[in-house]
């Protein structure tokens, strides 16, 4: 887990500087305008409106202004329990992580509520900015282990297909179903699910369901005949075979008790597209 230390907000201050020295907590910067520039471990960082900026802790940094004049920023100051130290790991190989936002609006939107929550303090507000960190860090994490994520645009295209197949994981999504819905054609749609997710999207559609079906199966409310049908396939055998393709395991053993990690597939990596119900 993440505790905030702190959230600041620069807004513009003349004659802004820090002097080089080692930071406490890991800081977590989002520029709103303007230009500033870091220093970390001897490397100059220059850092404008729309990039976010992450400085791990005990590293050693100095900044100021850029000559043209002051900035605006939020700031967050948080530490992490070494569990999530490891999921940071990607961040703090240089002892900083700068990252051109794909939704600059949107991470100027959290950080300002996170910003507001920090400062109210009302019951509940804890733990809204607990969540609020958490999700930006998190983007921000799974950026940093795919660089080439492709342009803002993919990016949207890719959010507008995911949240299509999640919000349909019960039917007999095709990859036809999924061109249309964006008006482009199969081959642009798997394509682009290659470049930003470095998977197919039968791939993540089968994902998407074997894990509601992991969910169901530890329930226990319904067989695995009954899930193999909720999630629309069309015989049991495949999804007993996509099962164990994505989590190790046979579905009986989850039913047993036996805990379910996913197994990541190799970049590139294809589900036959033809196989009934998934083409």
């Amino acid at each position: 887990m993440l505790a905030l230390k702190s959230v600041i907000y620069d807004d513009r201050i003349e004659r802004w500087q820090i002097h080089d020295s080692q930071v406490p907590h890991h800081i977590l910067i989002f520029v709103s305008g303007g230009k500033a520039v870091y220093c970390v471990k001897g490397e100059v960082i220059e850092i404008i409106q729309g990039d976010i900026l992450f400085i791990s802790a005990g590293t050693y940094r100095s900044c100021h202004n850029d000559a043209k004049g002051p900035h605006q920023k939020y700031s967050a100051h948080f530490t992490a329990s070494d569990e999530t130290e490891l999921e940071l790991a990607a961040l703090q190989e240089n002892g900083y992580f700068k990252w051109q936002a794909h939704n600059a609006d949107y991470f100027r939107q959290r950080f300002s509520m996170l910003l507001l929550q920090w400062f109210d303090q009302a019951p509940g507000a804890n733990l809204i900015c607990g969540g609020i960190l958490l999700e930006l860090v998190g983007r921000i994490v799974r950026d940093a282990r795919q660089p080439h994520s492709g342009s803002a645009v993919k990016q949207a295209l890719i959010q507008r297909l995911q949240n299509y197949i999640v919000h349909n994981h019960c039917k007999s999504i095709r990859l036809s179903d999924l061109a249309e819905h964006v008006e482009r054609s199969p081959n642009h749609v798997t394509k682009i699910f290659k470049e930003v997710l470095g998977q197919t999207p039968i791939d993540y559609i089968h994902q998407v369901k074997i894990s509601v079906a992991c969910e169901l199966l530890k329930s226990g409310i319904m067989t695995i005949a009954e899930i193999a049908d909720h999630l629309g396939y069309c015989e049991q055998s495949y999804f007993h075979r996509m099962f164990k393709k994505f989590t190790g395991v046979a579905p009986s053993a989850v039913l047993k008790g036996h805990r379910v990690d996913f197994v990541p597939l190799p970049r590139g990596s294809g589900t036959d597209p033809n196989r009934s119900g998934y083409h």
